[in-house]
């Protein structure tokens, strides 16, 4: 799709220079955290045909307005972190910048809210919570760059979820404009859990109320283990302890965090266990069940002097990824119970390329952050080759129970393996009744088709590709 000029004039009249359509910005908004293999992009309108940035929920109004009349896709954008691409259009239309998004803060200490806009990033918002003594329930490893907003459009996990739950269980309300141009507020007596992973396909997020707690200390330890088996095991006993957090990484990226930040780390699987401790005798306690967790499960405790520094360079895994010339990510949502096998299976195909960061987000379930990292720019069939991989190791249907962390545009289709047929069903209910014409930042959810064969949709086909070329 190209903006008819009448299309343009609109946008341009009601939003004047917080539209732009020059060559560098729209090469900016074309992609997120992970760029798309150029083979992908003969078939995708992944470059848009203009960028807003949106100020208020009423220049959000407007958009939606122009846009049902214009029939022009939608696709909202916030920090773009993620590797999914959630905020990547498919079919070319606008680009809404929500970052710009008046800004507003505000604690109920009874209730224990603070309400916000999307656009905030996590370590500002926590900032400002930590100086009225509380904090975060929970929040992304991508704290210094992901968004409130963006987290939640993603169905997000992370720091805290193990103990408190993911985006959905931090949400009190919701601020929403929907695609028919209504505002509408949504409270736990309503379907929260609808916006919660649809990437913005029912609608723009304009303020969010989320859930906090008292800014409590936390302690840490630290561990590392042999193998795999003696990691799941670990975690396992781990999680019994009821921590805060549970991270841990692969024997390839503690090397990588040695080099980086000169530390001497054991070569192993490490894992960093936190928990909320108000007390010394609480520590005491906690000290005791780590103990005894790593005695019996094989592992070996971490020398003290490394693990607050560790803990602090944990928010800085993004920076790892940008000290490499190229890459490919994914992300998988795993059982400890029946994810051993395919644990060694992704270190065998990916042997030597392949860096694991994972958190656990409850007590029986990690999420596992894949990063291929390449010492010099690949070619785009060996990215493709890759890519397909990767997509293969996230999707495929086997005993280890694994889904795809979030859809995007890579993993639309695979809703209903995240959230249930029941959860997809209602989805699919409520976007016929709020965006019958599908604007709302199309293909993200419901497999899209290719730009120039509408007849097939793009998960058969990338599945099907996954399967012949591999």
């Amino acid at each position: 799709m190209t903006l008819k000029k009448t299309t343009r004039t609109s946008f341009t009249r009601h939003l004047g220079k917080n539209f732009k359509d020059d060559y560098t910005t729209l090469q900016v908004y074309s992609r997120d955290m992970a760029d798309l293999p150029k083979q992908v992009k003969l078939f995708i309108g992944n470059v848009p045909d203009g960028v807003i940035q949106v100020r208020t929920k009423e220049d959000m109004q407007k958009i939606y307005q122009i846009a049902n009349e214009t029939k022009v896709p939608i696709t909202q954008r916030s920090g773009g972190t993620a590797g999914f691409g959630g905020s990547v259009p498919y079919k070319k239309g606008v680009v809404v910048d929500t970052k710009g998004l008046e800004h507003h803060f505000l604690v109920d200490p009874l209730e224990l809210t603070v309400t916000t806009n999307p656009s905030v990033v996590f370590s500002d918002l926590q900032r400002q919570l930590n100086l009225e003594g509380f904090s975060l329930c929970a929040y992304p490893s991508s704290f210094h760059s992901a968004t409130v907003g963006g987290w939640i459009a993603h169905g997000g996990h992370g720091i805290g979820s193990i103990q408190y739950g993911g985006a959905l269980e931090q949400i009190a309300a919701l601020e929403v404009v929907l695609p028919t141009g209504e505002i509408k507020r949504y409270t736990e007596e309503d379907d929260i859990s609808l916006f919660v992973g649809s990437h913005g396909t029912l609608g723009t997020i304009t303020e969010v109320a989320l859930r906090l707690k008292f800014d409590i200390p936390l302690k840490h330890q630290g561990c590392t283990f042999d193998s795999p088996a003696e990691l799941l095991n670990g975690l396992k006993h781990l999680a019994e302890i009821k921590p805060f957090s549970i991270w841990f990484l692969n024997p390839d990226h503690v090397a990588l965090f040695n080099e980086l930040f000169g530390y001497n780390l054991p070569r192993s699987y490490l894992a960093i266990i936190s928990k909320e401790v108000s007390f010394e005798e609480e520590e005491q306690q906690f000290n005791t069940l780590f103990n005894n967790a790593i005695r019996s499960s094989g592992g070996q405790i971490l020398d003290r002097r490394y693990i607050k520094d560790i803990w602090d360079f944990r928010f800085k895994g993004f920076t790892l990824i940008g000290e490499s010339p190229d890459y490919l990510v994914t992300e998988v949502i795993l059982p400890i119970e029946t994810s051993e096998r395919y644990f060694r299976k992704l270190i065998s195909k990916f042997r030597g390329k392949i860096h694991l960061e994972g958190e656990m987000i409850s007590p029986t379930h990690y999420a596992l952050l894949v990063y291929l990292l390449f010492d010099e720019k690949i070619s785009d069939i060996k990215k493709m080759i890759l890519f397909l991989k990767l997509y293969k190791v996230t999707t495929k249907r086997s005993k280890s129970k694994r889904t795809p962390y979030s859809t995007g545009l890579w993993f639309s289709g695979y809703y209903s393996s995240i959230y249930g047929k029941d959860q997809y069903k209602k989805y699919l209910e409520f976007k016929k009744k709020v965006d019958p014409k599908n604007i709302s930042n199309p293909g993200k959810v419901i497999s899209p088709k290719f730009r120039f064969l509408p007849i097939i949709k793009l998960k058969p086909i990338v599945k099907l590709a996954s399967k012949l070329m591999l």
